[in-house]
């Protein structure tokens, strides 16, 4: 192994002397030209004259070299004179019109009101010039003396560069306290880089000097201001903004060496030593992953170390590298550590990340995502798992988390060349603060990185993300990796070891999921008669029912339950519907609070006089168990149910608490969450069920209705209008939510041994008939079972339809239930036919396209049609 650094020395401080002598202008203020440290009657230079300074440094830079060029920054930085602004012309504005939100002076407190259900803003101030580096402080007390459910406040500035375009709408945004007393509030920020232009005359490359001072010398205007969203009533006084200082503002780092380098055999890491960027070279591959120039917009402050050794995990021994430094993140001027380790370990060449910071932290993207090329396709778990090719249009694709069913069902993501199966993946490998950062890059083209939310508020631990590069094997090699880390951490626990402790795990296998209410010990027995032998009934029953169906063998008979939305009772009388299972009486104390003095809104009904809807509050997930603990109990005297479905447990995040009286943060709710779950499945030994999927809950939870629905494409309002049937399928339904060229099973790669996945209750087999027949193909490529939700009437209708479904989906399913997905294959270039392969030595191929395709055998497989060959069995 081969490390070559050459950094420069540590540089914290400022290069322009203060008047004391002191280099750190982060804390010293700008002198103003009339001696006068707060000078409010001086005015900054506009855009114009910014532009007039850009233009001379350039010529300066042209005809007399370096020197003249540092005397006019100087100069520009001397007319920079006014460091303080106050209100000029308080104004509001709301989206939803100008009726709804008033602004009336009281005192010297303005008081906004506003009754609208979007977002509206305060402002006033004059657009204040600024340069790359200028460190900004804006602050104000507030006092929330009504707000509806879920209103909330922030403390912001607009940045605009040079053009007057947006750069960012709430920079260094700060959340306004709710307790309805007055509170001050102080947003800390620093102005990052504007929009530097080499000037076009100058003949040749424009050093990199140059470009930095230009970066820096570009005019960006920052524009304080309140934002809010909700209906709320909202006193604010003393709002002021105050220039502090300014963080790097000659460009020392530039006497660093811009790239330091260290590699092993297989991997050569380049760091940026003005951005902190991370860049990757994969030898075997020779792909260079590099992120676009300037993409994070943090600065390196400190120099980095290095030390070296080797230590032996789960991984193997592993050699590793530990370069280290800091960075500043500019929207609210916190530093952060970065580690990095270049592992070589027994499955493949990694590179660990570890940033740690201490105190306050916003959400930040670190490292910086690589940019992608034509060729390359996305990969993401959401829910059952999608490929997006990089190169085309998306809709649904943005920033996912992955501490929750409806964000990343996995904490991983990646990219790999379709041609090669060559690419990366990032493990989140502390997942419970993480995201996955999506946007566009150069060309239009998608790329995705790792992105960070603060843990109440701070960074609290260390974060850690494991880059794995591969030289062949794409989304397949993926997942395999990744059951390593779920089996390493004891995510993974299988139907074999969950059947031990639970034998009605059997009856899940294979078992299609049934919501019907119309007569339901009769037609369960009508459809065992036609031939659907595993049913999951998941309707509930009376106690006659349920015990009716649990001695017909093959039946697991299950029932609705919920333990997060709540309704203020209130607001019963104002509701369409009054729903039977929530748990009324843990309003108002149990329920979470999503900022200080702000409950959290969940699930929204409609109101009885149309007028739009009432939300929901959400109860504390570690106040949930004594209510579940109690009405499973009772209920099970009467009702021996041997499932139970747990609806929004694993689809919702894992949610912050801040109530005074049961404050939580999301590795809190995670643990809540899962104890829930365990409650079920271990205390009263029902095979648990929960909503959409998550990997946290794979040794608690048994299914989930929704995986294979991908959240983001189905039909509208699927949650709410459950038994509606749609003649006509939504184009982002047949794209991509039955698209054989996005589809991938990546969870079934990762846990189909563990888990089963179904259909969504608003979004089943049966939902769209003219697709039914492609979900029942997704069902047995994937060894999945099926779900129908139907009354009498469509039953005697159509029961060869659903009798046929069944057999071509719920089949598979049983024979591969408790083995391992090894195998995932696209056998054409349009991706028409697919091949799944399992432990038992089962392989599905599908053929989804419109003509035949030509087996090994000879044997033609006709378009939608599946063919199913054993090999063995278990």
């Amino acid at each position: 192994m081969r490390i070559a650094f050459e950094w420069g020395n540590t540089v914290e401080t400022d290069d322009y002397p203060s008047p004391d002598g002191n280099n750190n202008v982060e804390t010293d203020d700008y002198p103003s030209p009339r001696g006068s440290k707060n000078v409010e009657t001086d005015d900054y230079p506009s855009p114009r004259v910014i532009a007039l300074w850009r233009r001379i440094i350039i010529r300066l830079y042209a005809r007399c070299g370096a020197g003249a060029i540092h005397i006019a920054l100087l100069l520009a930085s001397v007319c920079a004179a006014q460091d303080r602004w106050g209100l000029e012309k308080p104004h509001v504005w709301a989206r939803d019109g100008e009726a709804a939100v008033t602004l009336v002076q009281d005192g010297d407190a303005h008081r906004i009101r506003h009754t609208g259900k979007r977002d509206f803003s305060f402002g006033g101030f004059a657009r204040i010039g600024a340069q790359y580096g200028d460190v900004f402080e804006v602050s104000c007390e507030v006092r929330v003396t009504d707000a509806a459910l879920g209103a909330r406040a922030e403390l912001s500035a607009v940045l605009r560069d040079a053009d007057g375009k947006e750069m960012a709408w709430t920079w260094g945004a700060v959340t306004c306290p709710a307790t309805g007393e007055w509170s001050p509030v102080k947003a800390r920020f620093a102005v990052p880089r504007g929009k530097a232009k080499p000037d076009p005359n100058r003949i040749g490359p424009t050093p990199d000097w140059v470009i930095e001072s230009l970066e820096r010398e570009a005019s960006v205007s920052v524009e304080p201001r309140i934002t809010g969203w909700a209906a709320q009533v909202i006193e604010v006084r003393g709002m002021a903004a105050a220039r502090t200082g300014a963080l790097f503002r000659n460009g020392n780092s530039l006497d660093w060496p811009r790239i330091a380098s260290f590699e092993n055999k297989t991997l050569r890491v380049d760091v940026d030593n003005k951005t902190g960027e991370v860049s990757v070279t994969d030898k075997d591959t020779g792909r260079i992953w590099a992120p676009l120039p300037q993409t994070t917009g943090y600065w390196l402050k400190a120099q980095a170390r290095t030390q070296s050794g080797a230590k032996t995990d789960h991984w193997g021994t592993e050699t590793w590298w530990s370069p280290q430094y800091t960075l500043v993140n500019p929207q609210d001027m916190s530093e952060f550590n970065v580690r990095l380790h270049l592992v070589t370990s027994n499955s493949s060449p990694e590179l660990e990340v570890t940033l740690e910071g201490k105190g306050a932290m916003r959400p930040l993207a670190f490292p910086a995502p690589f940019a992608t090329r034509p060729g390359d396709r996305l990969i993401v778990p959401m829910n059952e798992g999608l490929g997006y090719p990089v190169d085309e249009e998306h809709t649904g694709l943005w920033r996912m988390y992955t501490y929750g069913g409806h964000g990343l069902c996995m904490a991983f993501f990646g990219v790999v060349e379709d041609a090669t199966g060559a690419g990366w993946m990032a493990i989140l490998e502390t997942p419970d603060d993480g995201a996955m950062d999506v946007r566009k890059g150069a060309g239009g083209l998608w790329q995705a990185g790792v992105a960070w939310d603060p843990c109440k508020g701070e960074y609290a631990y260390p974060r850690k993300v494991r880059f794995v590069f591969f030289d062949k094997g794409g989304h397949v090699a993926m997942c395999k990796r990744y059951r390593e880390h779920a089996q390493q951490t004891g995510l993974l626990k299988t139907f074999t070891e969950k059947a031990k402790a639970n034998p009605n795990i059997d009856l899940l296998i294979g078992a299609a999921n049934i919501w019907s209410w119309d007569g339901k010990t009769a037609l369960a027995a009508e459809m065992q008669a036609a031939g659907m032998g595993r049913l999951i009934w998941s309707a509930g029953g009376t106690a006659e029912e349920v015990k009716a169906m649990n001695a017909m063998p093959g039946i697991l008979t299950g029932r609705y339950d919920i333990y997060q939305d709540i309704m203020d009772p209130a607001n019963f009388d104002k509701i369409r519907h009054v729903h039977g299972d929530w748990v009324t009486e843990a309003f108002p104390h149990d329920i979470n609070w999503a900022a200080p003095g702000v409950p959290r809104t969940g699930w929204e009904i409609e109101r009885k006089d149309g007028d739009g809807m009432i939300p929901c509050a959400v109860i504390c997930d570690a106040k949930a168990l004594p209510y579940a603990r109690k009405r499973i109990a009772e209920e099970l005297k009467a009702k021996p149910y041997r499932a139970r479905f747990l609806d929004t447990t694993v689809a919702a995040p894992w949610f912050e608490c801040w109530h005074p009286d049961h404050p939580m943060t999301r590795t809190d709710s995670k643990r809540w969450k899962m104890e829930l779950l365990g409650l079920v499945s271990g205390e009263f030994g029902l095979v648990c069920g929960s909503e959409t999927g998550h990997d946290a809950s794979v040794p608690f939870c048994d299914y989930f209705e929704g995986m294979l629905s991908l959240g983001n494409y189905r039909v509208p309002d699927s949650g709410r209008r459950t038994q509606v049937i749609w003649d006509e399928v939504p184009e982002n339904v047949m794209k991509y939510q039955v698209g054989e060229k996005y589809r991938l099973p990546l969870w079934e790669l990762v846990y189909h041994d563990c888990v089963v996945a179904q259909w969504y209750w608003g979004d089943y087999n049966n939902k769209l008939p003219a697709i039914w027949r492609k979900r029942d193909l997704f069902n047995a490529l994937y060894g999945t079972p099926p779900m129908y939700m139907l009354t009498r009437k469509m039953w005697d209708e159509q029961k060869d339809r659903f009798v046929a479904s069944y057999k071509t989906a719920a089949t598979v399913a049983r024979a591969t239930g408790y083995s391992e997905m090894t195998d995932h294959r696209i056998l054409t270039p349009d991706r028409a036919v697919q091949q799944t392969a399992f432990a038992n030595g089962t392989t599905v191929t599908v053929n989804f396209g419109a003509v035949s395709y030509t087996m090994p055998d000879c044997t033609d497989l006709r378009p939608m049609e599946v063919k199913v060959e054993r090999k063995n069995r278990e």
